[in-house]
């Protein structure tokens, strides 16, 4: 198939019986033909997402072939009808002006009075949730408390929540939430479809722009718990993938920063916590430490809250429990800001229990680093969109790169080097073999 069948993204959807099979096909000897796709919600609508060329095409319904009514040939932002082809010199449909790399999206409307339309469509580079129940001032929602979501490697269209969220009990529109293109402006937003606000339970349709409705959590707690919501921007859908009921509200991660941590003293770019068992405030880091200091960030990017020691600079001593407090805004509110202290350069796993309040540091077995050459010829670098691994070491590897947010969306084994390809973002790459591993952070930029 050649290059105006590629970069098909849309998710096919199951077929009805009596569907028809219709095609966009272009030339008349060995024609270029591309699937337009039934659309679950609507049996008379079929669509096709992806790039585009300019030439001249004709929509194929198994049977017949179909032209422009009245002789207006581009579709591209305009509804035209279409017509069965009596004739094979009759001209068929061409976009004006396509650009090889943007996406198209190519609607064809079935019924008694068939249309198409072209319109092009361009996957937002960010999406964020704001509403009540992450508002943390009084009364108003403020930008700063917006959430990013996860965008899908696979599908630039889609994203997703992955957190907790419960109804307020302070601030405005305490259980209602709403979807941004951005954390600086609040418009434009998607809001649920029509002029009033629904329970945010099922999959909805949404739309962009419009009336300020929003999605809604009821005021007697049921609906309050951890989420994980799909955001599809291209079918402008909301759906609800898992909801697991918990009156609480730990973060999607925890960071650690201290100049005893790899980072150093950043918040931008912090060692980042992965939650174990995140419907249980458990979260676990592992590394390379060195004599400072460290405490742990709520949010990337700020300094304002954070889980700290309850003496200064709080001696680590490995394999025993110590207590951490939570302080907002330390320096508004008096708290002691104190650090946790290294004594020496080592590997450990942090972990961390916020319902306990609690941190124990373990240093890695002697059986899990006599391996030193593993970890030292292990190399992790990302470029051209791709991460890298490779290791001069004997034996097998087992790879698993995850989503900072603990998702794993990668898993293989390899003995000396390894290519994954990936969008640009944020990602922590392990490495295991039978005497040791190492895991990192990764930034891919395409």
């Amino acid at each position: 198939m050649k290059q105006i069948a590629l970069t098909l993204i849309i998710t096919f959807s199951v077929f009805t019986l009596n569907a028809k099979s219709w095609k966009i096909v272009s030339g008349t000897l060995n024609p270029d033909t591309i699937l337009l796709v039934q659309d679950a919600a609507n049996p008379d609508v079929y669509k096709y997402v992806g790039k585009f060329q300019n030439k001249s095409f004709k929509l194929f319904d198994g049977t017949d072939r179909f032209i422009p009514v009245c002789g207006v040939t581009d579709p591209f932002e305009q509804q035209i009808g279409i017509e069965k082809q009596v004739d094979e010199s009759q001209v068929g449909f061409r976009l004006s002006y396509v650009n090889s790399n943007s996406l198209y999206r190519i609607t064809l409307t079935d019924g008694t009075a068939p249309k198409i339309i072209a319109e092009k469509v361009l996957p937002y580079d960010k999406m964020y949730v704001i509403g009540g129940p992450l508002n943390t001032h009084n009364p108003n929602w403020l930008l700063s408390d917006a959430r990013e979501l996860e965008k899908d490697p696979a599908n630039p269209f889609v994203f997703y929540y992955r957190g907790f969220l419960r109804y307020n009990t302070f601030g405005d529109e305490r259980g209602s939430i709403k979807f941004l293109t951005s954390n600086m402006a609040w418009d434009p937003a998607f809001h649920p479809l029509g002029t009033s606000n629904v329970m945010l339970a099922q999959s909805t349709k949404m739309r962009l722009g419009g009336a300020d409705t929003k999605w809604e959590l009821p005021a007697d707690g049921s609906r309050n718990g951890y989420y994980v919501i799909k955001l599809n921007t291209l079918d402008e859908t909301v759906s609800i993938e898992k909801f697991e009921y918990a009156n609480v509200d730990f973060p999607g991660n925890v960071f650690i920063a201290g100049d005893a941590m790899p980072c150093g003293w950043v918040n931008d770019v912090p060692e980042v916590m992965l939650p174990t068992n995140i419907l249980e405030g458990k979260y676990s880091w592992t590394g390379n430490v060195i004599p400072g200091q460290f405490k742990f960030l709520k949010m990337k990017g700020s300094w304002g809250s954070c889980y700290v020691a309850t003496a200064e600079n709080q001696p680590i001593v490995y394999g025993q429990l110590h207590p951490i407090v939570y302080e907002f805004e330390y320096y508004n509110n008096g708290g002691k800001d104190f650090k946790f202290l290294v004594a020496e350069a080592t590997r450990c796993t942090i972990n961390l229990d916020l319902v306990s309040m609690k941190i124990v540091i373990n240093k890695e077995s002697q059986s899990a680093t006599k391996d030193n050459r593993f970890n030292n010829d292990l190399e992790i670098s990302s470029f051209n969109g791709k991460i890298k691994v490779s290791s001069s070491s004997a034996g097998k590897k087992n790879l698993s790169i995850l989503t900072v947010d603990g998702k794993e969306i990668h898993e293989s084994v390899f003995v000396s080097q390894s290519e994954v390809p990936l969008s640009k973002g944020y990602y922590v790459v392990k490495v295991n073999d039978s005497n040791g591993k190492f895991s990192k952070t990764v930034g891919v930029v395409n």
